[in-house]
C-alpha cells in the first residue's frame, strides 16, 4: 500500500527560503482572492464611503474585506453600492451558456417583497 505524504512532510523538504518564498506567494494569493478590496479600489471609492452608502461602519467594510468567502447577496449588494450591476454565467459542457443579468434586480426584489 501507497504511503502519501502530508503537505507539511512535503514543504518540510525545502529549504527554509523555498518555504518563506512560497509562503510570501500563497498570502499574495490570497490577498489578490480578496474580491470586495479589489472591486472597492477599482471603483475609486474609500472604506469610509463604502460604509456610507450602505449605512454601516467603515470596521464592518474592513472585516468584509478581510473575509475569504462572502455570500452571492453580500457581493451583489456592494456592487450595487459602488453603482454596479452583476452578472452570472453558468457552464455546462456541450450546452449553451446560460446567463443571469443584473443579478442585483433579483436580490432588490426579495428584499421588497419581505
Amino acid at each position: 500500500m501507497t504511503k502519501y505524504k502530508t503537505y507539511r512532510e512535503v514543504r518540510n523538504t525545502f529549504s527554509p527560503e523555498s518555504q518563506k518564498r512560497i509562503a510570501a506567494r500563497a498570502e499574495q494569493i490570497k490577498e489578490e482572492l480578496r474580491i470586495l478590496r479589489t472591486v472597492r479600489e477599482m471603483a475609486g471609492v474609500s472604506q469610509e464611503e463604502l460604509a456610507e452608502r450602505l449605512d454601516v461602519k467603515q470596521p464592518y467594510i474592513s472585516q468584509l474585506e478581510g473575509r475569504e468567502n462572502i455570500t452571492l447577496s453580500t457581493l451583489v449588494g456592494v456592487i450595487s453600492a459602488l453603482g454596479g450591476s452583476v452578472d452570472i454565467v453558468i457552464n455546462f459542457p456541450e450546452q449553451e451558456p446560460v446567463c443571469f443579468a443584473e443579478i442585483e434586480t433579483v436580490f432588490s426584489s426579495q428584499l421588497n417583497e419581505n
